[in-house]
């Protein structure tokens, strides 16, 4: 008979203790409940919103009610009100000194502790995960009117709403701060409120979450928000550029250059993309792909001055060809003639183009210069062992090589004349006016190297 009545009285204890568990989430919502009614009144009742919190705490470590959508929906408004009753007392804080409203709050957007609204977004991802038929009607209401949810369904709903707002406005407060890396990821949480609530792809919000990233120079943040977007379809070739910039950064040129390789596949007409691929063929060596790729610019943009400076850079170090690891010169190559013309050509374009970077000019009509200088030094010093008449030979070189020193010298007098104090251009020029005989030239320029 004893063995009955224990065996009773811990059926009892069981039965009690579930009902006590469950009666935490009706705890948490009276509690909720009481303190959204003191917020009607303009005097917000702390100890009801912190009654409730302990009690839903509880309930969410209770095997019976942990996976109840309810005590999610109640913790994650419970853990919302708390981050607004935190925001208010921080503008009341900065009434004193901040009379612009706006101000005032996107201050203390950027110091109110995150916490709490962090458990808020945590536990609105876990109700996503825990019951989609939940926010199905959710969504449902805020498309077609909330007058079709109930009561609690509609309090979630704008509580949720309240947080993508926020979400928002935090974000916006903390890169005000030039709190960068925290901007990026409440741009990145407002974007994915947008998805859960609306359905709606937020670009926008993405983006901002990639700029935040690169404002706060954290790589990993600039590769997982852009590959974010990448994977949700949102990307454009900024996406692309972004990852590369990373991984060239990490010394993983490879990398880079397949994540162009992938960009260009989807936007094979960006204009950047095709630049910082062409730049990184070149820094690989890779001079035939980015002539391919200059070509592709130049058909694209056929007045860009850039394009054919760079291209003309190309050939000219293809006909000169240098010894990696000691800088010599190279045997040349059997096409150096035509390398030769096409780097000419190129030259000539851009300076006939005229660009309004005037260092691009600039640069133009130096190399341009350069090269007809060095050829010429190349034809002057050429031999031969097998001409019969060799000195008509070196007769004919020789005024080759005059009819290039005198190329140069427009081109570097043109290159002198927008930077009147570079020394490397007057002491090429002091050069030629002495190879080409202007012994008048040559003693004005080597003055103005004294006075230099």
């Amino acid at each position: 008979m004893i063995k009955r009545i224990l065996g009773f009285t811990t059926l009892v204890l069981v039965v009690n203790l579930a009902a006590a568990q469950k009666s935490k989430v009706q705890t948490a919502w009276r509690g909720l409940s009481d303190y959204e009614e003191t917020l009607k009144d303009g005097k917000p009742e702390l100890s009801y919103l912190m009654k409730a919190k302990d009690a839903i705490d509880m309930a969410l470590n209770d095997e019976s009610t942990k996976n109840q959508t309810r005590t999610h929906a109640y913790k994650m408004r419970i853990s919302y009100a708390l981050f607004q009753y935190n925001v208010d007392q921080e503008k009341k804080k900065l009434e004193p000194t901040v009379s612009d409203k706006n101000d005032r709050l996107m201050q203390a957007y950027g110091n109110t502790p995150l916490t709490d609204f962090e458990n808020a977004t945590e536990e609105l991802n876990k109700i996503r995960d825990l019951d989609p038929n939940f926010l199905e009607t959710i969504q449902s209401g805020l498309e077609k009117g909330v007058s079709a949810l109930e009561e609690e369904e509609l309090k979630f709903a704008l509580a949720a709403q309240g947080m993508k707002m926020e979400a928002g406005n935090i974000a916006s407060g903390k890169y005000a701060s030039k709190k960068y890396d925290e901007a990026a990821d409440y741009f990145y949480k407002t974007a994915v409120m947008n998805t859960i609530l609306y359905k709606v792809k937020d670009t926008a919000n993405f983006y901002n979450a990639c700029v935040s990233a690169v404002k706060a120079k954290n790589n990993e943040k600039i590769l997982e928000y852009n590959k974010k977007m990448i994977d949700a379809k949102l990307a454009s070739s900024y996406n692309y550029e972004a990852i590369s910039s990373v991984q060239l950064a990490k010394g993983d040129t490879a990398a880079a250059l397949e994540t162009l390789k992938k960009g260009r596949a989807v936007y094979a007409d960006d204009i950047g993309l095709l630049g910082v691929e062409t730049t990184l063929f070149l820094a690989s060596g890779k001079q035939q792909e980015a002539l391919n790729n200059l070509k592709l610019s130049v058909e694209k943009d056929p007045k860009n001055a850039l394009f054919y400076f760079i291209t003309g850079q190309i050939y000219e170090s293809m006909a000169n060809p240098k010894d990696k690891a000691t800088g010599k010169d190279l045997e040349k190559p059997k096409d150096f003639e035509a390398l030769f013309k096409n780097a000419e050509s190129n030259y000539l374009k851009a300076v006939e183009l005229n660009p309004s970077n005037k260092e691009y000019l600039y640069n133009s009509l130096f190399n341009l210069g350069a090269m007809y200088n060095n050829y010429a030094g190349y034809i002057a010093n050429s031999k031969t062992g097998k001409i019969t008449d060799m000195a008509r030979y070196q007769k004919e070189n020789e005024a080759k090589a005059q009819e290039y020193y005198k190329k140069a010298i427009p081109y570097l007098e043109k290159a002198l004349a927008m930077k009147s104090d570079d020394r490397s251009t007057m002491m090429a020029l002091r050069k030629l006016y002495h190879l080409t005989g202007d012994v008048a030239k040559a003693t004005e320029m080597d003055a103005k190297l004294k006075a230099k």
